[in-house]
């Protein structure tokens, strides 16, 4: 079992100087439930929306799910209900609607959502994705949450508190 931890961050959200960026982290789970690192990844961008952030650490952890772990059943675990909800519920609705919400208004980050997709209608998915709690204590959610924010002391700190 591959676990694939994600989080987006951004400074500043919704103002001008908005900079963010997204965390993935890979993990084996082991037999007593131990979490060993395969890969870390990270991107700082400028100019962006936490949402944006949350959607693209998303889209890389499906597009791994279906590359690198291709051979692999795959938990991809998110901290935001917006991404959880979109793909586990609202996206089925928003495809019968031509791309709109309730009322008719388009739905934010069309971009994304719509590279997002194409991983919804896999035949048979090798993932599923589940909500976390955020900032927690959950070692998984706390390194992409260090990747994300760009915090190379804290994402030092948790892979020496666990011996990664």
């Amino acid at each position: 079992m591959i676990e694939i931890y994600t989080d987006g961050s951004s400074r500043n959200n919704g103002s001008r100087d908005n900079h963010g960026g997204f965390g993935v982290a890979a993990f084996n789970v082991t037999k007593d439930n131990k979490l060993d690192p395969l890969m870390f990844y990270s991107k700082q961008i400028i100019d962006t929306t936490n949402n944006k952030m949350e959607l693209s650490a998303l889209l890389y952890a499906l597009e791994l799910s279906q590359t690198t772990y291709a051979y692999d059943t795959c938990r991809i675990k998110s901290d935001s209900a917006y991404c959880v909800n979109m793909f586990n519920d609202w996206m089925e609705k928003w495809s019968r609607n031509n791309w709109t919400r309730v009322g008719g208004k388009p739905i934010e980050n069309a971009d994304l959502v719509l590279q997002i997709w194409k991983y919804k209608t896999i035949n048979y998915p090798n993932f599923i994705i589940e909500k976390t709690s955020g900032h927690n204590g959950i070692v998984g959610n706390e390194i992409v949450d260090a990747l994300a924010t760009n915090d190379r002391t804290k994402l030092d700190k948790i892979l020496i508190q666990n011996d990664m």
